[in-house]
């Protein structure tokens, strides 16, 4: 194992990397990076002079040619609205849906919203309608549980991994547990939307 100046330890196994007591599931660090800077736009050299590092240890690490310390690993992750455990636990197998106004019947009525995706809803659900001025977004979100939503007014932009999704009013969403999202609105207009999930309760 060597390390260079930005603190990023080459560990080399069958052409694989890996980052020490930290568990990977499905993917490696160098797929999980390379997924999470190519969803929000960023080329190799931008990511590490929002890091802090040099661009051959971003493209090095994508490679799977190094493996990063944590404390690298978590000054590259800083660039992004991602903790360290997010990182690891997010599951991209799992993808989400988005379903175009009609596909779904979805019905609001000011107090009460019911919801044909989750069924009837109940103390254990988190429901809420939430407005998104022109031009804001909410943060970067890693879900605990499932999560769907309906756009009932106005505009939103929802960013994926492997992409963005334009929505607009009766347009409906379907995120899976661990799928991490952000809602945007890139609009000029108040955007007005339906967010419900399960409580995660904690053991």
């Amino acid at each position: 194992m060597s390390s260079d100046a930005t603190g990023i330890n080459s560990l080399s196994i069958a052409g694989k990397f890996v980052v020490s007591d930290v568990s990977t599931p499905s993917m490696d660090t160098a797929e999980r990076l390379k997924l999470l800077r190519e969803t929000f736009g960023f080329s190799q050299r931008e990511l590490a002079k929002r890091a802090g590092v040099t661009n051959s240890s971003i493209s090095m690490i994508e490679q799977g040619q190094v493996s990063p310390s944590i404390q690298s690993l978590t000054r590259i992750l800083a660039a992004f609205p991602i903790s360290l455990s997010d990182f690891f636990s997010f599951d991209p197998s799992h993808s989400a849906q988005v379903y175009r106004s009609g596909d779904l019947q979805l019905k609001a009525d000011k107090a009460e919203l019911k919801v044909q995706v989750f069924g009837a809803l109940n103390p254990q659900m988190d429901a809420r309608i939430e407005c998104l001025p022109a031009g804001q977004a909410f943060g970067f979100n890693l879900p605990g549980s499932d999560v769907c939503g309906l756009v009932l007014e106005g505009e939103a932009q929802l960013m994926l991994f492997g992409g963005a999704e334009r929505l607009q009013a009766g347009d409906a969403f379907y995120i899976p547990a661990k799928q991490p999202y952000q809602l945007s609105n890139v609009s000029t207009t108040e955007c007005r939307l339906f967010r419900c999930s399960l409580f995660v309760r904690e053991v």
